[in-house]
């Protein structure tokens, strides 16, 4: 339909695009809150069905240990956001920190929902709204894992000694670590991640060129201090229920590199549940045995969910607090003066 001068109306084919994406984003906005509830809840649920046997484990563990275990947990994530965001960076997507913050620690939470996909498409669906691209997001997810993946490994070698003499299949260790070096010596090998998570995302977009072997390693170095800083956690508890404290610096630490690194592998299981206790378990008997191992076990797996809570919480909340703060700009500021 035209108007007299022949013209179209306005509106038309133009509003109904606007409507269609208002409407696809407020899709979006529900099933991203929907996610996030189920997450919550997930977390809740944890917390509540170990709830009898956490007073028990922290009474033999002590208040003061327990603390400082959790703050060792939730700091040691604060590497893993710093590689990340490097890794971003060399990849071409360089986010204002409050913007990563919320990218990273938002995503983070959904690692604790059924299948290991969540986060990538987490990142992906949190890049949309800054203007970024998708793919590029999760794929610096994905092969910052990867990279994580190598440096737990590199992390976990320093609980052989003592894993290889209970059990000479501890060597096993050795080849798998040359194995997962191989991305390192060889980064365009690690581009195979970004095509995965291109394929999950099903985005025909092009890969990203990964940034170079120094800023790899950078990277990955970065990782590993996670693991050192995280790991202490388990050294604490362990001395603090009668462990050896020499080998509990080590077997802890590695110990826990390695199992964490056994959840990441095991897609299904949100957060490595299961797994990543059985690992831990196999490696701390050989400090601790009988209810002492599993309390270790028990409050690791608690401090974990704790800490990832509060640090979320924490990222979240301060940047509420400074963006709340912020003065706003006048609308006088940009008008312009006298000719």
């Amino acid at each position: 339909m035209t108007a007299a001068d022949g013209t179209r109306p306005a509106g038309g084919r133009t509003g109904r695009r606007t409507g269609g994406r208002t409407g696809r984003r407020k899709v979006l906005a529900g099933l991203r809150a929907v996610a996030y509830l189920l997450v919550l809840g997930f977390l809740g649920y944890q917390l509540w069905r170990v709830r009898h046997g956490v007073g028990e484990s922290l009474r033999l563990v002590g208040w003061g240990n327990a603390l400082l275990a959790g703050a060792l947990a939730a700091v040691g994530g604060v590497p893993g956001f710093l590689g990340w965001r490097m890794l971003l960076a060399g990849l071409g997507s360089r986010l204002p920190l409050p913007d990563a913050v919320r990218v990273f620690f938002l995503a983070g939470l959904t690692r604790y929902l059924p299948g290991g996909v969540w986060p990538a498409v987490a990142h992906a669906a949190l890049a949309r709204p800054l203007g970024e691209p998708p793919a590029r997001l999760a794929g610096a997810f994905v092969a910052s894992q990867g990279l994580a993946v190598v440096a737990g490994l590199a992390v976990g070698l320093v609980a052989l000694p003592r894993l290889v003499a209970a059990d000479p299949i501890w060597w096993l260790l050795l080849p798998v670590l040359a194995a997962a070096l191989v991305p390192l010596a060889a980064p365009r090998l690690l581009g195979g991640l970004l095509g995965l998570a291109q394929r999950i995302l099903r985005r025909g977009e092009r890969p990203p060129t990964l940034p170079g072997r120094r800023t790899l390693l950078a990277v990955t170095g970065v990782m590993a201090a996670g693991w050192l800083i995280s790991g202490a956690h388990v050294t604490v508890l362990a001395v603090a229920l009668g462990a050896s404290p020499s080998g509990a610096v080590t077997v802890g630490v590695g110990g826990f590199a390695l199992s964490t690194m056994a959840g990441v592998l095991t897609l299904v299981m949100p957060s490595g549940l299961g797994v990543r206790e059985a690992v831990l378990g196999l490696t701390v008997a050989t400090l601790l045995t009988g209810p002492d191992l599993v309390t270790l076990v028990a409050l690791s797996r608690v401090l974990i969910t704790v800490g990832d809570a509060v640090s979320t919480a924490a990222a979240l909340g301060a940047l509420a607090w400074t963006g709340r703060r912020r003065p706003r700009a006048s609308p006088l500021t940009n008008v312009p003066g006298p000719p």
